[in-house]
């Protein structure tokens, strides 16, 4: 069976490849996808199901050109975390793609996966951030004018959404983003804490603008992160099912720490 189908069987993701299963540059995964967003979306799901399937963390840390006989080939290496008994496994592995179907000029790699928010935020966020990986995203701002967007990460036994919203105060947020942004906080922290009681605060954070504050309940660690960008506001909510692995732990604060300084460049273009 080959790796198309065998994706299709198993994850019910049709993805546009076709060729070997990518475990060396004579047996590369090809992408049939002309789009270089696409085959650049396409190589992070094909590392998706394989990691993901073992209930491993990982992220893509580099793209290389390679020799290959094929044609043009690219190796997407990640490192990924697991545990094996009382021990933690960090380890880099690899798949090889043949590129030579996509348009894309010699001298140029893939761009880095991007999910694209539309209105209102006109903006891009990374498919892969940090450890987490994108599942899908809701556009609520024509039922709902001023809620914005919602884009879903997870990573295993963990769930994090990213909300871009502007409550219909674009102009509040331009002209004091940290006042709009604080009482956004407060809102966001009293909503959290009215749906879980008993949680108990663990840490809370502030820099530049961006507020955190996470919790534990039983062996859950919860995230609530605001922080004001351009004329709107960014809210990440996370949840970790497994707060006494600590490898789990570091992913997802690693993860957190990205997303906020991401927030924090405000005057940056995406």
């Amino acid at each position: 069976m080959k790796l198309r189908e065998m994706l299709l069987k198993d994850f019910d993701k049709d993805l546009p490849i076709s060729g070997g299963f990518g475990q060396s540059a004579d047996d590369p995964i090809i992408l049939t996808s002309k789009n270089p967003m696409e085959a650049a979306t396409t190589q992070l799901e094909v590392a998706r199901c394989v990691y993901g399937i073992n209930g491993w963390y990982w992220r893509a840390i580099e793209r290389l050109p390679v020799e290959g006989p094929m044609g043009r080939v690219e190796k997407l290496t990640s490192e990924v975390k697991y545990a094996e008994g009382d021990q933690i496994i960090t380890e880099k592995r690899s798949f090889y793609f043949d590129l030579s179907e996509v348009d894309l000029p010699m001298a140029e790699a893939l761009p880095g996966a991007r999910v694209p928010l539309g209105h209102p935020a006109q903006l891009g966020l990374p498919w892969q951030l940090g450890w987490f990986h994108f599942d899908g995203l809701i556009n609520n701002e024509e039922m709902s004018p001023g809620l914005g967007l919602s884009v879903a990460y997870s990573a295993p036994m963990a769930k994090m959404t990213i909300y871009a919203y502007d409550k219909e105060m674009s102009k509040s947020i331009l002209d004091d983003p940290d006042g709009s942004a604080l009482a956004e906080y407060h809102q966001a922290i009293s909503d959290f804490e009215s749906m879980n009681p008993s949680a108990t605060v663990m840490r809370e954070h502030e820099e530049a603008g961006t507020r955190l504050k996470l919790y534990e309940s039983g062996d859950t660690l919860s995230a609530v992160l605001v922080a004001p960008f351009r004329n709107f506001f960014f809210k990440l909510r996370l949840t970790l099912e497994a707060s006494n692995e600590p490898f789990m732990v570091d992913c997802a604060w690693f993860t957190i720490a990205t997303f906020g300084s991401m927030a924090g460049k405000r005057d940056k273009n995406d």
